[in-house]
C-alpha cells in the first residue's frame, strides 16, 4: 500500500479513464451516496465511470446506485474502492478485483491496505467527506443531485450529525452541499423521521427481548421475528442505534440473522472502546470505527453474543 494524500488521490483520478467504482456489500447511505457522487463527478469531468453492480439492500438508496451500474462486459482501466476497508467486504461477483484496486478512498481505521494507493482519513465522519474534497480538488462541478448524494452519505453515517466523529469540517461541508439548493428538509424526513408500521413492530419486538449486561445492551433478531413483523430490508436501516438508547449503556450489540443463515453483527459504543478493533479481531469481515462497526459471523447467536461481550469486557477492564 502507498498512502496518497488528497492532491495525489485527486491526480490519480484526474489522469484515469474507464473507471469502475466498487463499494462494500449491502451498501449503506455513505457507501451509496459517496460512490454515486464520485461517479457523477467523474462523468461531469468527461470521464467514463460506472459503479460495480451491488444492489443496495434498502430501497431508499437505490436512486444513488442503480442508474450507474456498469454494463455487462465493461472492462475498467482503473478501479477505485470507496468506503470499503478490505476485499472481505466486496460484494459477491467482484472478488476477482481484490488484487487490482488502484485507489481506495476510505475512513475506516481497519483498512487492510489492499489497494495500490490508499487515501485514508480514519478521523473523517464519512467517506462522503473525502469524496467531496476530491471533487473540489479536481474542479468537478457540484450540481444538486451530486450534492444530495453526498449529503445522504454524511447525514446517514453521522446519524444526522450526532455521532462523536462529526466535526466542524463535516458541518461546513454539509452547509456547502445544502447551498446547492436540493431539498434537504425532505431528504432528512425521508431518511430519519418516518418509519413503516413494520419497522415500529420490529422495534417493539427488539425492546421486549433486549438484554442488559453491565452497561451493554444486546439484541438478537432472528428471521422469524422479521417475518412476523412483516419487515423488509428497508426496515433494517440504522436498527443498531436502538441498542444505545437504554440509560447507562456504553455499548450496544445487534445480532441479526441473514437469509443464508449467517448473522450480521453490529456493534455500537460510546467511543471508549474501539468497536472496529473488536469485531475485526473476531472475523476478517469485521471492521469499522471506534463507535460503530459490523461483521458477518456464523451462529449460533448466543455464542456470538458471548464472544462479543467477553471481548468488550477484556478491553474495558484493560483500559
Amino acid at each position: 500500500m502507498i498512502t496518497a494524500d488528497l492532491s495525489h488521490a485527486a491526480a490519480l483520478l484526474a489522469a484515469a479513464d474507464d473507471i469502475l467504482i466498487i463499494t462494500h456489500v449491502r451498501p449503506d447511505g455513505d457507501a451509496a451516496g459517496s460512490s454515486c457522487a464520485l461517479c457523477r463527478g467523474l462523468r461531469a469531468l468527461g470521464k467514463c465511470a460506472y459503479l460495480a453492480a451491488n444492489p443496495p439492500s434498502m430501497a431508499r438508496y437505490e436512486k444513488y446506485m442503480l442508474p450507474y451500474f456498469a454494463p455487462t462486459g465493461f472492462e475498467p482501466a482503473f478501479v477505485a474502492a470507496v468506503d470499503t476497508p478490505g476485499p472481505a467486504q466486496f460484494p459477491a461477483g467482484w472478488e476477482h478485483l481484490a488484487a487490482r484496486i488502484d485507489l481506495a478512498v476510505d475512513h475506516h481505521g481497519t483498512n487492510s491496505g489492499y489497494a495500490k494507493y490508499t487515501y485514508l482519513e480514519p478521523d473523517s465522519a464519512a467517506a462522503g467527506e473525502l469524496v467531496y474534497l476530491l471533487l473540489r480538488e479536481m474542479g468537478a462541478p457540484l450540481d444538486g443531485e451530486t450534492a444530495e448524494a453526498l449529503y445522504a452519505a454524511l447525514s446517514t453515517d453521522t446519524n444526522c450529525f450526532r455521532t462523536p466523529g462529526t466535526t466542524g469540517r463535516t458541518l461546513t461541508i454539509a452547509g456547502a452541499l445544502r447551498d446547492t439548493g436540493f431539498d434537504a428538509a425532505s431528504l432528512t424526513r425521508r431518511l430519519f423521521e418516518t418509519k413503516s408500521p413494520a419497522r415500529l413492530r420490529l422495534e417493539s419486538a427488539l425492546f421486549g427481548a433486549m438484554e442488559l449486561h453491565d452497561g451493554v445492551c444486546a439484541m438478537v433478531l432472528p428471521l422469524a421475528t422479521i417475518a412476523a413483523c412483516g419487515a423488509g430490508e428497508d426496515d433494517m436501516d440504522k436498527l443498531s442505534l436502538l441498542t444505545m438508547l437504554p440509560e447507562g449503556t456504553w455499548a450496544g450489540l445487534l445480532i441479526r440473522e441473514l437469509s443464508d443463515g449467517t448473522w450480521k453483527v453490529s456493534l455500537r459504543t460510546d467511543g471508549t472502546v474501539h468497536a472496529g478493533d473488536i469485531l475485526h479481531a473476531l472475523s476478517p469481515t469485521g471492521g469499522g470505527h471506534a463507535d460503530a462497526a459490523g461483521a458477518v459471523l456464523a451462529g449460533p447467536p448466543e455464542a456470538i453474543r458471548e464472544a462479543v461481550l467477553a471481548a468488550l469486557a477484556r478491553v474495558k477492564n484493560a483500559g
